[in-house]
């Protein structure tokens, strides 16, 4: 074969390929040149799925989310919490996105004073990522703070600037709680400053017209209010602790009139402790009345041998008295009053004992004297311990041990 017929038939199988190329391109996409004319339509991010960000973008997350995190106990908290802003409106997709809005609000509601732009974070986490298992919470937050923004956002803040500068038992709490309510009478949460003045009352023993003023006044003006049942439970465990258990059972029973399961069983449980605060009493009482009968009526047997008093009452008095001073500066004096109860009881139970001793040596009456001074001994300790309200603190401390 020649050359030039060589070269022919290499231009011929050319041309013929290109021929059933084009061919194809027609019978699969239309005219070629139709293709060409539409242009390539560009990608968008709306065409892009809502995938997650890749494992690295999301690691790099992570550390502008850690490091943001680490500076909210500080003084940069509000750049920090800025961040945590920019974090989710810049990575919308990311997996901390929703945290990251949810601890920002957090700030913004409870240390930076803005609640109302606390809100508008909540309502965006909501609103952007409704399949975040922080959405319950979220909501709740939203509901809670609708409310407590009706009466406007400075009011709020400085409701909150109170709670969070005074302590529960401090006299400034009350002083500011009832300007605030003097100032705004129409306070969003005046129910709940109303149950936190009467809270402070019980806890720092204020005079008892004092307390019932500030029970009286919020189930007056808020009868329906879950801060009223709160003030109820507790103005009714205030009353068990004073002994007065007819008033108790009359505040729990209006309690238990409420239509909500939870208030429901919190009179019930109430009323449980209140019989069992009665019995107590009963066998506290019969205690009591043995005790000082069999201790008078030994002291009437042994009149002759009560005096000289023992050596031992010498030695057991000033050390007694020095522990009930020690007891008297610590605690709040919870330990005095027990400690005096067995001081007394025990000096004569001592000074008892041994009148008793002098008038007889013979083997049985040893015996039964010390059953006896066992047994009196036995109770005063109980009778010191259950008057006091501490028997449920040693029998914690006899299962559990001593706290370090």
């Amino acid at each position: 074969m020649t050359v030039r017929r060589q070269a022919a038939l290499g231009v011929f199988r050319r041309r013929l390929g290109l021929g059933l190329g084009l061919g194809l391109l027609w019978l699969g996409m239309g005219s070629p040149r139709a293709a060409l004319s539409q242009p390539a339509k560009p990608e968008t991010i709306e065409d892009k799925p809502d995938d997650p960000l890749s494992a690295q973008d999301e690691a790099a997350t992570r550390v502008l989310f850690d490091r943001a995190m680490e500076r909210l106990g500080t003084k940069d908290a509000a750049q920090a919490t800025a961040e945590l802003q920019e974090l989710a409106r810049k990575h919308p997709h990311s997996a901390l996105a929703p945290e990251a809005l949810f601890v920002a609000a957090q700030q913004l509601e409870e240390q930076l004073g803005q609640p109302d732009e606390a809100l508008r974070l909540y309502r965006a986490l909501v609103a952007n990522h409704p399949d975040s298992r922080l959405i319950r919470r979220t909501e709740s937050r939203i509901a809670q703070l609708a409310v407590s923004l009706q009466s406007g956002a400075a009011q709020l803040v400085r409701f909150q600037t109170i709670l969070r500068t005074t302590s529960d038992r401090s006299p400034e709490r009350a002083t500011q709680l009832q300007a605030l309510l003097t100032d705004v009478p129409q306070f969003a949460l005046a129910d709940q400053v109303m149950y936190l003045l009467l809270d402070g009352a019980i806890r720092q023993e204020a005079p008892e017209p004092a307390i019932v003023s500030h029970m009286t006044r919020l189930v007056t003006n808020f009868p329906h209010s879950d801060f009223c049942a709160r003030g109820q439970q507790v103005y009714a465990e205030h009353l068990v602790r004073s002994g007065r258990y007819s008033d108790a059972r009359r505040v729990y029973l209006q309690l238990g009139d409420r239509q909500e399961p939870l208030w429901q069983k919190t009179a019930t449980d109430g009323l449980s402790a209140l019989a069992e605060a009665e019995r107590r009493r009963l066998i506290a009482a019969t205690g009591g009345l043995t005790l000082l009968g069999s201790m008078l009526g030994i002291a009437l047997r042994r009149r002759r041998e009560l005096w000289p008093p023992p050596l031992e009452v010498a030695y057991y008095l000033p050390v007694g008295l020095f522990f009930v001073l020690v007891a008297s500066l610590l605690q709040g004096a919870q330990f005095a009053r027990p400690l005096l109860v067995l001081l007394l009881g025990g000096v004569a139970l001592c000074w008892l004992s041994a009148a008793a001793a002098r008038s007889t040596l013979r083997p049985r009456s040893l015996v039964l004297g010390t059953l006896w001074r066992g047994g009196l001994a036995a109770l005063l300790c109980y009778l010191a311990i259950e008057r006091q309200g501490l028997l449920e603190l040693v029998l914690e401390t006899l299962r559990n041990g001593p706290e370090h």
